[in-house]
């Protein structure tokens, strides 16, 4: 009675993990291995796993991907703003959308996240009022890195997506950090994606002109927005 076969996840390497790769004449050359594509496959996952969890999207946005954006004719122009950002191809640096809450803004800036990550290229999401109050309990504590060193990822990060600027508390502390960002990110061409509810005349002067200098400035005006899983976004 012949025994039944190994069964291999894969069956080029045999779950070893390497091969021996090929000579110019197609023969195994068995004095070298590399890594399997299996292993390549697993590694790559890996990878993108743990940028996406350095990347801190909200659990809730899962879902938030340019596949999964409905497009009208009124929000085409954001839709391609996003899009030209995420693959790496705007004029200027900076992409900011306005506009009302729940028009897609947010789903638009994950979405962006989501496909700089796929690309291999990290990503930081941060909900500004949340950021602020980070680095100011950080600033707060003092003598530990943590503020120094949070504070220069965020001024250096390859893109960063700032959701939601201007429902902060605009103390002078507050101001200060946003200008200082904004105008590093911007001095460094640094790749930067912002949503806010509020026009160009309702934030400060200094960052409405910096954000018109920096890049496109999308205003987007359409009926409520929800995503395809009937979520609501900003």
């Amino acid at each position: 009675m012949i025994p039944d076969r190994p069964q291999y996840k894969c069956s080029i390497c045999r779950d070893f993990g390497f091969v021996h790769p090929l000579k110019e004449d197609g023969q195994p050359d068995y004095t070298q291995i590399v890594d399997c594509d299996c292993v390549k496959a697993v590694r790559a996952k890996m990878r993108l796993d743990s940028m996406v969890r350095w990347c801190e999207l909200p659990e809730a946005t899962v879902h938030m991907t340019f596949e999964n954006y409905k497009v009208s004719p009124k929000v085409k122009e954001v839709y391609t703003a996003a899009l030209e950002m995420a693959e790496g191809k705007p004029e200027k640096p900076f992409l900011t959308m306005m506009g009302k809450s729940d028009l897609g803004k947010t789903h638009l800036l994950v979405a962006i996240c989501r496909r700089r990550l796929a690309q291999g290229k990290p990503a930081r999401y941060v909900y500004v009022p949340i950021l602020l109050e980070e680095l100011r309990s950080g600033f707060r504590g003092g003598g530990d890195g943590t503020y120094e060193e949070r504070w220069q990822m965020f001024l250096t990060v390859q893109l960063l997506a700032l959701d939601d600027l201007g429902t902060e508390n605009p103390t002078p502390w507050v101001q200060e950090h946003l200008d200082t960002l904004i105008d590093y990110r911007l001095m460094h061409a640094l790749p930067t994606v912002i949503t806010t509810n509020l026009l160009p005349d309702e934030l400060t002067p200094r960052i409405a002109s910096r954000l018109q200098r920096a890049g496109q400035v999308v205003i987007v005006s359409a009926p409520p927005y929800s995503a395809v899983k009937g979520k609501a976004v900003k």
